[in-house]
């Protein structure tokens, strides 16, 4: 027997981008049930309507963005708890580099961001996406600044910096970073945008390029 967990886990946004680039009122319940290999009725079975899978689908993508963003900023959490000798720019590195490639994995949840935005996200509003990892990890970082010899530093501005720098990029890769002839699909170009990244961050919050 299919379950609701399953409808919801074979229709995601990330493992379905041509419904990501159609959107919500451009895709039917039929087409969705044909894309994940069940029945017509199945999905209307266990969600009701468009409007519940829908839903249901956003707030799994959005758990999962939370917990891979959590996993990502770990390394901040541990160097601002610690009190070994190791490097911020590493762990900011490990940071940036884990967002990144949550976001490259998935880049129809980018897509599903964009068009709710262009559509006013009435119905992103009405999913439970809160997330905090970001700034609780650079809370921490804020939080051990003067054991740690930091800049005083304001979180929601290195929040935004962080984000602007990672989730801006890819959303323009085909427009803005295309023209600067920029693809962070490459590694190299990847790692190279990394590490501006970390300047742009440690000229926040670091007291120098080896903090």
């Amino acid at each position: 027997m299919v379950g609701a967990s399953q409808v919801v886990h074979v229709d995601r946004p990330e493992h379905r981008g041509s419904r990501a680039e159609r959107g919500f009122d451009r895709v039917s319940l039929g087409e969705i049930a044909a894309a994940a290999g069940l029945s017509r009725g199945t999905p209307s079975y266990f969600f009701g309507s468009k409007a519940e899978l829908y839903q249901a689908v956003l707030e799994e993508v959005f758990r999962d963005r939370e917990e891979a963003t959590r996993r990502a900023c770990r390394p901040l959490v541990s160097w601002a708890e610690s009190e070994s000798s190791a490097s911020l720019r590493r762990s900011l590195t490990e940071a940036v580099s884990g967002y990144l490639d949550f976001l490259l994995e998935h880049l129809s949840f980018l897509k599903l961001i964009q068009r709710e935005e262009l559509t006013g996200a009435a119905r992103l509003r009405a999913v439970p996406r809160e997330s905090k990892a970001i700034e609780e990890a650079f809370g921490a970082v804020r939080a051990a600044a003067d054991r740690r010899d930091l800049r005083s530093f304001a979180v929601g501005d290195v929040v935004l910096l962080f984000v602007s720098l990672t989730f801006f990029p890819l959303a323009q890769r085909s427009t803005f970073m295309a023209s600067l002839g920029r693809d962070l699909s490459d590694p190299k170009e990847r790692r190279r945008h990394v590490r501006l990244v970390v300047d742009q961050l440690l000229h926040l919050i670091g007291p120098g390029k080896d903090a």
